[in-house]
């Protein structure tokens, strides 16, 4: 029997509906009644992930998400999905507030980067300043013998975080794809050989524009993980 699947979205806006449509187009479906049943708490309004975390004032971020994954488990959701990396830095508080299964996006992302690119491999990571800092896919990684490294050089970084905002607010354009790009050759130049898009936003930029490196959408894995998730008769553990 299917599971109702429930997305904690909003952040931002338009990497939620990309969710859906992978979500919808990954499921097998003979007819229009095999597809899942989905319910979206879409809330732009939770605070800013990365400014929380650089800052620490991490209640108001926790509450928000918290309140989305308790409105998601209210509505009928039996497993909840985040779509937005950063969120992930507030996993354990999010799996309290619920009796719900919320997968983890980033044990996800960095078990299929294991099976993708193979034992120790260097990935170059594309995201926020809140997911490098905390070391979330550095530290899923390295459980699963990868090395990551993220950019270093002189700003790059920080056009890369004015790119991924410009993003949120008027979607992607050729103009996005400047500072993703010297984000790139700056992970390149530290050795890595494939890439993690390992902000929402960064997938939506990649799907338009695709590097020339192999690289892993956060957002497909997180798309396949609950539709596994949904569709088992026993889903099993989403550590």
């Amino acid at each position: 029997m299917q599971k109702i699947v429930g997305i904690l979205g909003g952040m931002g806006p338009e990497s939620t509906a990309v969710l859906l449509q992978k979500i919808t187009r990954r499921t097998p479906a003979a007819i229009e009644q095999d597809h899942l049943r989905i319910i979206i708490d879409s809330n732009p309004k939770i605070p800013n992930r990365t400014d929380a975390l650089l800052f620490g004032d991490l209640k108001p971020v926790i509450d928000g998400l918290c309140e989305s994954a308790r409105n998601l488990e209210r509505a009928g959701a039996e497993v909840i999905g985040m779509a937005c990396n950063t969120a992930h830095a507030f996993l354990t508080e999010v799996r309290a507030s619920v009796e719900v299964p919320v997968v983890d996006m980033i044990g996800e992302t960095a078990r299929q980067a294991r099976h993708a690119f193979g034992k120790r491999t260097v990935v170059g990571l594309l995201a926020t300043d809140g997911t490098l800092r905390t070391r979330l896919y550095h530290e899923a990684l390295e459980r699963q013998h990868l090395e990551a490294v993220g950019p270093i050089g002189p700003g790059v970084q920080n056009a890369m975080m004015d790119t991924l905002d410009t993003v949120k607010l008027h979607g992607v354009s050729e103009e996005s794809t400047g500072a993703i790009a010297m984000a790139i050759r700056d992970v390149a130049a530290q050795g890595a050989k494939v890439l993690i898009a390992g902000c929402t936003e960064v997938v939506l930029v990649l799907e338009r524009y695709p590097p020339s490196l192999p690289w892993l959408d956060s957002l497909t894995v997180l798309a396949d993980a609950l539709v596994r998730e949904a569709t088992m008769d026993d889903p099993g553990s989403t550590e």
